[in-house]
């Protein structure tokens, strides 16, 4: 689990100047190390103080152990040193792609990503380590499966007490579990942005219904001493005295009681009741479609192109996103609004073991940069360029509720699409345009919309797709 089958890159000489390599933006707390990229590869620069700590880690077999039972990311020791930042142990990770982060996922992918910490956790707590914070942005999926990246998470305990981070999981967790539980997941997904205080334990409240308060008569309590301790630094400071000066009575045994109790409550929450007027879609197309017909089309058209990486937009519950992984393709990311229609996906893909990581967004209003200065965290289409995309059923949303013109429209799939496209154009008269028009006139034609693709995919094929009002387009940037 913890060696990569391609070697590290020849470079002359092992020392690496800042100058050639590329620090990643969102690196910047931890001060065991910082992780850069270099000749299309995943670094981790581990700081002097620290790296005999880590060397150990690798050599007594500990990363091994801890591998066999949690899901880290593939990880090896090269001969590179950082000597201009102070690192004389370089790691080389694994790449995962696409990168996804919290505000996108659905509540069942928040939730094993928790449960991934957790398991780790748990795991370090058998070799007398800790996992000293609790982020989100510490997990990555490869596919549906969450994998933790954050290597210098795992470190030495020092504190003394039981989780350090335990503040840190409540607001970037718990609470937003809990919120999603209630069918407030856009809230969640939104408060998330505030990357460094997550949902905080006031806001977690407010969104709450008056039986959920009358119900958890703690937490008013809880924001009270919250205050308190707030207002008056002296009693802070005896408070995180008394904490780490219990040192002393934490152990092993406490520390896994504590671990489990807490994963208990996290693996309690549950999602998959929840439905929308859009995860019925596929059940509610009119009897005199052949559902199969255009199932069939896209499967053709996929096993000429044979893509490795398949980006589906406007994806619904994923008919496609599964064919893509089905025909071959590596990695497919699979994108709706629709919270619901996510969540089936996702558990379809776990059940199948299926490369298909799906994301609930906004293809018109997609995850901005956040972060520092908006630059710690890339925009969602930054990070979802793939070979092939789909655009399927999915014209007339953009062009009539959307209110898009077709050129920015094709701008939007030039920008995610290295090489082809497969668009389903969707026609004025279309019994379905009726259930999205708006109180303004609509005109367009298949060679506007066509002409207009062809400015940026200058090869156009026209297909026949599942009904007479449509047409699938495969559209290509190379001959």
């Amino acid at each position: 689990m913890t060696s990569l089958s391609s070697q590290v890159p020849e470079q002359v000489g092992d020392n690496l100047s800042l100058q050639d390599i590329e620090v990643d933006p969102s690196s910047y707390v931890d001060p065991n190390g910082f992780v850069f990229h270099f000749q299309g590869h995943v670094y981790r620069a581990i700081r002097a103080q620290y790296a005999p700590f880590y060397r150990r880690l690798f050599s007594d077999g500990v990363i091994d152990r801890l591998a066999q039972r949690v899901p880290l990311v593939k990880t090896e020791l090269t001969p590179y040193t950082v000597s201009e930042a102070g690192c004389d142990l370089v790691l080389r990770h694994q790449r995962i792609e696409p990168v996804t982060y919290c505000v996108e996922w659905s509540p069942s992918m928040l939730r094993e990503a928790a449960l991934l910490t957790l398991d780790l956790a748990l795991a370090a707590v058998e070799h007398d380590l800790i996992v000293q914070d609790a982020y989100p942005w510490n997990v990555l999926f490869r596919g549906s499966r969450p994998v933790f990246i954050d290597f210098c998470s795992i470190a030495q305990d020092e504190s003394g007490m039981v989780w350090p981070a335990y503040h840190q999981f409540l607001s970037f967790f718990l609470y937003p579990l809990a919120l999603c539980q209630s069918g407030k997941g856009p809230i969640a997904r939104k408060l998330l942005l505030d990357n460094i205080n997550g949902v905080c334990l006031e806001e977690y409240y407010a969104t709450l219904s008056q039986l959920t308060k009358l119900t958890h008569p703690w937490i008013p309590l809880q924001l009270f001493f919250d205050r308190m301790v707030q207002r008056h630094p002296n009693l802070k400071r005896r408070i995180k005295r008394r904490l780490v000066g219990g040192a002393q009575t934490t152990n092993q045994s406490l520390r896994r009681g504590f671990f489990q109790r807490v994963r208990k409550k996290v693996a309690s929450f549950s999602f998959t009741g929840e439905r929308d007027i859009w995860s019925n879609y596929y059940a509610d197309i009119p009897p005199g479609v052949d559902k199969n017909e255009k199932v069939n089309l896209v499967r053709s058209l996929l096993q000429r192109i044979s893509p490795t990486s398949v980006l589906d937009l406007g994806c619904n519950t994923g008919v496609f996103s599964v064919l893509a992984a089905e025909e071959g393709a590596g990695r497919v990311t699979a994108v709706d609004t629709s919270e619901a229609c996510i969540e089936r996906l996702y558990h379809r893909a776990r059940q199948d073991d299926l490369p298909i990581t799906p994301l609930v967004a906004d293809v018109l209003c997609p995850t901005p940069a956040f972060g520092f200065m908006a630059r710690q965290y890339p925009p969602l289409f930054q990070r979802l360029r793939s070979e092939v995309v789909l655009c399927l059923a999915l014209m007339h949303h953009l062009h009539i509720a959307g209110r898009q013109p077709f050129e920015r429209i094709a701008e939007l799939l030039d920008a995610v699409a290295a090489k082809s496209l497969v668009f389903e154009y969707v026609d004025v008269t279309d019994p379905n345009n009726d259930l999205i028009g708006l109180t303004r006139r609509i005109d367009y034609n298949l060679d506007l919309v066509s002409g207009t693709l062809a400015r940026y995919f200058p090869v156009i094929e026209t297909l026949p797709s599942d009904r007479s009002t449509r047409r699938l387009l495969l559209c290509s940037k190379e001959s």
